[in-house]
């Protein structure tokens, strides 16, 4: 091989993890509000479950 080939061989694996990190870094930016929000809505769900889950043990009981 010659030089040149082997250079080229050798920036590959670093420029693929200087893309890797740019487009982690990218995508985490992008995605921190919407996470916030899923969280928020998984709450919600939660606790409306649990509120339906307490009624129905009532209906439950009365019967």
């Amino acid at each position: 091989m010659n030089w040149a080939n082997l250079l080229i061989l050798l920036l590959c694996p670093l420029m693929m993890l200087f893309c890797m990190r740019g487009h982690k870094h990218h995508k985490h930016h992008d995605h921190h509000s919407s996470d916030h929000h899923s969280i928020k809505e998984l709450q919600d769900q939660i606790t409306k479950l649990q509120t339906d889950n307490e009624r129905l043990k009532e209906q439950l009981k009365s019967r």
